[in-house]
C-alpha cells in the first residue's frame, strides 16, 4: 500500500512537471513573443484561429484516447486487439476537413503557408493526443514528461522559424511533429491491426458520444474568444485571454493530471467509493482556492511582465476572468469520475447545460455589459457545470457501490 501510494504521488509530481513545462514554453515564450510581434488585432485573431483548432485537435484525439482508456478492460477480458487504428484514421480524415473549413473563414489574414501549417499543426496534434494514451494504460509517465520536454524543443525551433518567415502556425506545429514522432517510436499502439473487433460498435458508439460531449466542453473552453471575437472583436479577445491566462495555465497544468486519475481509474484493481470521491473533490477545491489567493495577488504584476502593451486592457477583468478559468479547472478534475463511474449520457446533459449557460448568459452580458458582465456569466455556468458533476458522480458510485453489495 505504501508503494502504491508513493507512486501515485511520483505519477502526479511527474505530471504536473511535464504539464508545468509546457504552460511556461507557451505562456511565457511562445505566446508573449507572438503578442509582440504582431499588433493587438491580428494577435486577437491567432489567438481566435489557435482556439478552433486546438478544439478539433481536442475533440478528435482527446476523445479517442479517454476511449481506449474506458474502454481497456473489456478489450483485455476479451482478449481482441484492433479498431483504435480504424479510428484514427477516421479521427486524422474528421480534423482535416474541420480544420480546412475552419481556416478557410480565416482566408483574408492568412496565406498559402499558414494555412498548410495549420493543416500539419492538427493533423499531428490529434495523432500525439491519441497515441500518448499508451503510456497511461501502463502508467508509464516518465515517458509523457519526456514526450513533454521533447515538444518544448519543437516550439522553441518554431517560433524561431516563426521569426524568420512569419509562419506563426509553425511555432506550434513543429513541437507537435516532434512529440508525435518521439511517441509513434516509443509505443507498439501503431502495430496494432486495422481491424474490427466485435467491440467496434461499442467503441465506435462511445468516441461519437464523446466526440458531442468533448465538442460542446471544448467550445466553451474558447468560447470567450468565438463570442467576444464577433462582438467586440480582436482586440478584446487579446485583452479577455491576457486577463485569464493565469487562471488557464492552471487549466494546462491540470489536464494531464485528470489523465492521471482516469488512468487510475481503468485499472483492473482499483476502488472507487464515495468517501473516496469527496476526499479528492475537496482536495482540489482547497488548491483551487489556494490558487486562486495566489493568483489574486501576483497575476496582475506577470501579467504585466509579459504582456506590457495589453495590460492596460486586461487590467480591470483579471480577477474575475481568473476566477471563471479556474472553477471551470476545478470541474475538469472531477470529470473523469463522472466518464468511468456514470453513464455516458450524462456527459451530454452538462455540457448541453453548461452551453446553454454559457452560450445565452455569455452574449446577453456581451451585449449588455461588456467584458466585466461576460466574466460574471462565465463564473456562473462553471459554477453549475461544477455542482452538476458533483451531483452527478456521487449518483453514478452509489449506484455502483449498491450494484456491488
Amino acid at each position: 500500500m505504501k508503494q502504491r501510494k508513493k507512486k501515485i504521488v511520483a505519477d502526479f509530481g511527474i505530471n504536473i512537471i511535464a504539464s508545468g513545462i509546457l504552460t511556461i514554453m507557451l505562456q511565457i515564450v511562445i505566446y508573449p513573443l507572438l503578442a509582440s510581434r504582431y499588433s493587438d488585432l491580428e494577435y486577437g485573431t491567432i489567438l481566435t484561429i489557435m482556439g478552433i483548432m486546438n478544439i478539433i485537435i481536442v475533440t478528435l484525439g482527446n476523445s479517442l484516447n479517454n476511449v481506449r482508456l474506458i474502454q481497456n478492460k473489456e478489450y483485455l477480458d476479451k482478449n481482441v486487439t484492433g479498431d483504435f487504428n480504424l479510428l484514427v484514421i477516421f479521427a486524422l480524415i474528421s480534423a482535416s476537413i474541420a480544420a480546412i473549413i475552419a481556416a478557410a473563414f480565416f482566408n483574408s489574414s492568412i496565406d498559402g503557408a499558414t494555412f498548410s501549417a495549420l493543416i500539419i499543426y492538427v493533423l499531428f496534434g490529434t495523432l500525439r493526443a491519441y497515441y500518448v494514451v499508451a503510456y497511461r494504460l501502463i502508467l508509464n509517465f516518465k515517458k509523457l514528461l519526456i514526450s513533454n520536454v521533447i515538444m518544448c524543443g519543437g516550439y522553441l525551433l518554431g517560433i524561431f522559424i516563426t521569426i524568420q518567415t512569419g509562419v506563426w502556425p509553425l511555432s506550434f506545429a513543429l513541437g507537435e511533429i516532434a512529440a508525435s514522432i518521439y511517441i509513434l517510436t516509443t509505443t507498439s499502439l501503431v502495430k496494432e491491426p486495422c481491424k474490427k473487433t466485435e467491440l467496434f460498435k461499442t467503441s465506435f458508439n462511445k468516441f461519437m458520444i464523446l466526440i458531442g460531449t468533448t465538442l460542446i466542453a471544448n467550445l466553451i473552453q474558447y468560447l470567450d474568444r468565438l463570442l467576444i471575437y464577433p462582438v467586440l472583436g480582436a482586440d478584446s479577445v487579446s485583452a479577455y485571454t491576457v486577463a485569464s491566462f493565469f487562471g488557464k495555465s492552471l487549466g494546462v497544468v491540470m489536464v494531464p493530471i485528470a489523465g492521471v486519475l482516469l488512468g487510475y481509474y481503468a485499472q483492473k484493481d482499483f476502488k472507487m467509493s464515495k468517501k473516496r470521491f469527496w476526499k479528492i473533490n475537496i482536495t482540489v477545491l482547497i488548491l483551487s482556492g489556494a490558487f486562486y489567493v495566489f493568483a489574486f495577488w501576483i497575476s496582475p504584476w506577470f501579467t504585466g511582465l509579459l504582456y506590457p502593451t495589453l495590460m492596460e486592457q486586461a487590467g480591470p477583468y483579471i480577477a474575475l476572468a481568473n476566477l471563471a478559468a479556474i472553477i471551470s479547472v476545478t470541474g475538469n478534475i472531477t470529470q473523469p469520475a463522472v466518464l468511468q463511474y456514470a453513464q455516458t449520457y450524462w456527459q451530454i446533459v452538462i455540457q448541453v447545460i453548461y452551453g446553454l449557460i454559457y452560450v445565452g448568459g455569455g452574449l446577453l452580458a456581451l451585449l449588455n455589459y461588456g467584458l466585466t458582465g461576460f466574466c460574471y456569466a462565465a463564473i456562473s455556468a462553471s459554477l453549475i457545470r461544477l455542482i452538476l458533476l458533483y451531483i452527478i458522480g456521487h449518483r453514478g458510485i452509489r449506484k455502483m457501490e449498491l450494484a456491488n453489495v
